[in-house]
């Protein structure tokens, strides 16, 4: 595993200064649209800092927050999408840093497998899209994602082609054709996490619903999808995940499969109402393990969520070409890490002995992870995700980068690795 230490990130390529939001390279550049042969040999993981501005800034207010990085996957390039805000406008914000309201928009792009990456803040043209996090491929080889907003905003459905845009916010390209996603069932609006096509053909989206907003006694959230028939052109409410608990459930990370079956895992988020003041940042007191629910509807009707041994969130879930599931979430608690695991009997139960921690900050905080995976041809798994970069974290806010991990079930399976 990988380590964020106080004497800087071990093992990334060079960082580049963000003057001016202009293109910059981190490590080689290499050709565009060839897809050089991997150097990573199998059974091991190699870690590359895509997105990490230099170490030793004198100040906080000169760094920058970057996160939740998308995979887009072409036959010939991968593409992360993200936004990144300098760390004193995000200071002076009213509302979560999440929602990024003065970032711009950032894309890294790499011809090699994820060793070597270009970053720039000009849109790059993508062919056909055969994997998308945070979306589907679309039948035309263009992709549709969401909008991620805070509760009781508008979202939209962004069905794009040819050039794609950062996840959670509408970015006014012109290749982006926007849907309001207005048929939410009982709840003021929906706070899109991920999605899948399931073996109907149709798309389903997951993601999270309040009763009303956060603050207020008597809040309810759960996790709730929507369904689109027509290639992401409009979509309805379909159903919800049943909730009595005190607590929430949130951000599903859910996978498809054969016969209408869909497999769900769930964050939990407890309300303030329900933590001590002194411990409204504990991440014992705040999350939980994952839950896990499934679907043999095709996500119209849902079983009684179980806990899973899993402790961390968001989830993300992607079936490998060996048919074993793969899942890659942020563990928010000391040691403060992203991890994998893996499933070989269709999510049934999760194979502990293959639980690995792909990168480990030390220090660290609770704000980090949101790892996306995919898999490229020849077996590789590349894992994106954000994290810190200072030798110093403090507080609720500092400076994150987007890092990757390229690694295969082989290295899973080992022992001590």
């Amino acid at each position: 595993m990988s380590r964020i230490t106080r004497r800087g990130f071990v093992g990334t390529a060079a960082g580049a200064t963000l003057a001016g939001h202009r293109a910059f390279a981190l490590g080689k550049a290499s050709t565009p649209g060839v897809q050089e042969p991997s150097g990573r040999p199998p059974g091991t993981k190699v870690d590359v800092g895509v997105c990490t501005p230099p170490l030793g800034k004198p100040t906080r207010s000169l760094g920058y927050f970057a996160n939740a990085p998308q995979v887009i996957l072409t036959p010939n390039r991968i593409v992360l999408s993200y936004g990144m805000a300098e760390i004193d406008k995000l200071q002076n914000l009213q509302t979560h840093h999440h929602y990024h309201s003065v970032s711009v928009h950032h894309w890294s792009i790499s011809d090699d497998g994820g060793h070597n990456w270009v970053t720039t803040d000009r849109p790059p043209s993508v062919g056909r899209i055969i994997d998308a996090s945070y979306g589907e491929p679309l039948q035309d080889g263009g992709m549709v994602t969401m909008t991620f907003m805070r509760p009781h905003v508008l979202c939209y459905a962004l069905i794009q082609k040819g050039q794609v845009g950062w996840m959670p916010y509408s970015n006014g390209l012109p290749s982006v054709q926007a849907v309001p996603l207005t048929e939410v069932g009982p709840y003021p609006t929906f706070k899109f996490h991920t999605m899948d096509r399931t073996s109907d053909g149709a798309l389903l989206a997951a993601g999270s619903a309040y009763s009303q907003s956060y603050g207020r006694p008597g809040t309810r959230g759960t996790s709730v999808f929507l369904r689109s028939e027509d290639e992401g052109r409009s979509w309805r409410y379909f159903s919800q995940v049943p909730n009595p608990n005190p607590f929430w459930w949130g951000e599903p990370g859910i996978l498809a499969g054969s016969n209408g079956k869909v497999l769900a895992l769930l964050r939990v988020d407890r309300p303030r109402a329900f933590i001590k003041p002194e411990a409204r940042y504990d991440p014992n007191a705040r999350w939980d393990y994952l839950y896990q629910t499934e679907s043999n509807d095709n996500g119209l009707t849902w079983s009684r969520p179980v806990k899973t041994p899993v402790w961390g969130h968001p989830a993300y879930l992607k079936r490998l070409q060996s048919g074993a599931l793969l899942l890659v979430y942020g563990h928010r608690r000391p040691p403060f890490s992203v991890r994998a695991i893996l499933s070989r009997d269709e999510g049934r139960s999760w194979d502990l002995k293959t639980m690995k921690e792909l990168r480990v900050w030390e220090p660290g905080n609770f704000d980090l992870g949101y790892p996306q995976a995919t898999q490229l041809e020849d077996g590789t798994i590349l894992c994106a995700y954000y994290g810190y970069y200072t030798e110093k974290v403090e507080g609720r806010l500092n400076p994150c980068g987007i890092f990757v991990s390229l690694f295969d079930e082989e290295w899973l399976e080992k022992e001590n690795s």
